[in-house]
């Protein structure tokens, strides 16, 4: 009898256990959930704070700005304070808006901010495959609350970043990008509206 109880008890605790795993099997959350919850956005439009620590600077640095994403058209990502700039990302190239109001070739960003602009556009629009071959990507968490880390696997991007670490819910929330020499840049998105009209003026500047 000790012996049937035994095997008894061990059958019910194996079934407990694949249950256990299968329940969590169904419910993870995966880089396809991501990347589908993300492309489901037509339009993502919000406000920008970021904070560039540097170690030569007991403060960090701050600006802050707004952007505007349409899917398949392109990205807006503006900055009002300290130095107003607005730099505009299409199917075409990246530009940024001259003093009259035109439109010019973006040339004077270094690797590190172009690569920054096009990992914001990607994210918001739900491109995560683009990440693939640039880097090794971790998630963690559900739909409602997860992490994204992304450690460079090309030799140009491991001379720039030693990680970036992308946090969200139903949308990007905050990316920390830690940077090899040891600086680190804290960017927090706010008022984030999805699938909402978007201005006059960014949709006359997002039109190809």
């Amino acid at each position: 009898m000790p012996a049937i109880k035994s095997l008894f008890f061990l059958s019910r605790l194996t079934f407990l256990l694949v249950l256990t795993l299968l329940c969590h099997a169904a419910q993870a959350f995966s880089l396809q959930d991501l990347q589908q919850q993300l492309a489901a956005h037509q339009t993502v439009q919000g406000d920008v704070q970021q904070k560039r620590f540097l170690r030569s600077l007991e403060q960090p640095l701050l600006s802050q700005g707004s952007f505007v994403m349409a899917a398949d058209k392109g990205l807006l990502w503006e900055t009002r304070s300290p130095i107003a700039s607005v730099i505009r990302i299409t199917p075409k190239g990246m530009m940024h808006q001259d003093s009259a109001g035109q439109w010019q070739p973006l040339q004077q960003q270094g690797a590190g901010s172009q690569t920054q602009i096009r990992l914001f556009m990607d994210l918001l629009s739900g491109n995560t495959r683009s990440l693939s071959g640039q880097f090794t990507q971790t998630l963690q968490g559900d739909a409602q609350d997860w992490t994204l880390t992304l450690d460079p696997t090309s030799s140009v991007l491991k001379q720039i970043f030693q990680r970036i670490t992308i946090r969200g819910a139903r949308s990007i929330e905050q990316v920390t990008l830690a940077e090899t020499q040891g600086d680190r840049t804290e960017i927090l998105f706010s008022n984030v509206r999805i699938n909402q009209p978007l201005p006059a003026d960014a949709q006359h500047a997002l039109e190809p």
